[in-house]
């Protein structure tokens, strides 16, 4: 089926406020015999029920009411549980604080504040802290006095190599209502990206987050991780896009030359000028000319921006590793980066296989020939799947 004017609408509503004339888009549009159950659906996977309920509300008329009512629903349930997630956030950023760990809160409630004025506009989701390594042992004993646990619970051994190799360990507490992400790095080896925690921390930017003063990454800071973070997952989320386009449109005095500089020295000038291609794709916000240039001069980022348009509606959940190893020689700066980020996504040891397999401290070297066989099993079942599914 031919869901034109869904996905039309959905391109609509993903952005911080409509004027003239997209409130005019959008009320052609709502006059359509639209499927509301794939608006409802795609708009769920891209992120961006709470926008999609924000507009539809202020034009309502044309608008199934038991369509709205459910919006109505999920936003209330959503603002409660942001309400929620706030309130355990400024617990663990203020403890952080008062025991001297420098600290930055990031994504979630603080990013929708910042990119769409408020903090109920994104669907809330974890905690996501940044420290830095030479921290990570005491704020994990300060998550556990709080009554959180590493999940999963890892040996030390286990623990060492993922904070070799990794950026994150999730921390639960409340039957998993509440997650702690807690980063020591912006991206993990098997993703090169080279900014590096402690230089963010250093140059953090204050912010209020329910009337609390709080520290979140520099506007040029911000403007290189969405770029890299959406990169990283195949931009296959609009509401990413719309984040960074928004984003833009707050830092009316944002740095350019800063931020060309920094994505040129962390080897992602491609992965910007393919977040900043996708922003001239779905906004109105304006990038200047001269940067775009000075970061796709042949436009073949410009090219695959519009390309991930056509398959933004078609293509759904995350990639295998062959398109993402193929993905990462178009987006990274060098080649050699993205062979080596498949290399290691191959043979590094990952929380899944230390699940999979538990294994003694002196025996640990043979997760390094664990984890391949494990792939191999893995995809061989998925790909046996398919070809039983298709005959």
């Amino acid at each position: 089926m031919n869901h034109r004017f869904e996905n039309e609408l959905i391109l609509c509503i993903a952005r911080r406020e409509l004027d003239a004339g997209q409130r005019a888009e959008l009320s052609r549009l709502i006059r359509q015999q639209l499927d509301w159950d794939y608006v409802f659906a795609t708009a769920q996977a891209h992120g961006l029920l709470p926008l999609l309920h924000k507009h539809l509300a202020s034009a309502s008329d044309n608008v199934p009411g038991p369509f709205l009512s459910r919006l109505k629903r999920e936003s209330v349930a959503n603002s409660q549980s942001v309400l929620h997630l706030i309130g355990k956030q400024l617990r663990v950023y203020k403890l952080f604080k008062e025991h001297g760990i420098p600290v930055a809160l990031f994504k979630g409630p603080l990013l929708a504040q910042m990119a769409y004025g408020e903090i109920s506009l994104r669907k809330a989701g974890d905690i996501d802290l940044l420290i830095s390594r030479e921290h990570f042992d005491q704020a994990r004993v300060l998550l556990e006095s709080l009554g959180y646990r590493m999940h999963p619970n890892l040996t030390p051994a286990q623990q060492a190599l993922h904070l070799n190799f990794h950026c994150e360990l999730q921390f639960m507490r409340d039957d998993w209502f509440t997650v702690v992400d807690l980063h020591w790095d912006l991206a993990p080896r098997s993703f090169v990206f080279k900014v590096k925690a402690k230089e963010v921390l250093s140059r953090l930017q204050t912010v209020s987050l329910a009337g609390t003063p709080v520290e979140t990454f520099g506007a040029e800071d911000l403007v290189l991780y969405q770029s890299m973070h959406g990169a990283k997952h195949l931009w296959r989320r609009l509401e990413w896009i719309s984040a960074l386009a928004e984003s833009l449109r707050s830092m009316p005095a944002i740095s350019w030359d800063t931020v060309v500089d920094r994505a040129a020295s962390a080897r992602a000038t491609r992965m910007l000028a393919l977040g900043l291609r996708l922003v001239q794709q779905f906004s109105d916000v304006n990038v200047p000319a001269q940067v775009l240039t000075s970061v796709d001069p042949d436009a073949t980022m410009q090219r695959m921006a519009a390309q991930i348009r056509q398959q933004l509606f078609t293509t759904h959940g995350p990639a295998g590793s062959a398109e993402t190893n193929l993905y990462n020689l178009r987006i990274m700066d060098r080649k050699r980066d993205a062979l080596c980020s498949a290399l290691r996504a191959i043979f590094v040891p990952t929380l899944p296989d230390w699940q999979a397999l538990a294994l003694p401290a002196s025996l640990h070297p043979l997760y390094y020939a664990y984890r391949p066989l494990r792939l191999s099993k893995f995809y061989s079942t998925a790909l046996l799947r398919r070809v039983t599914r298709n005959v």
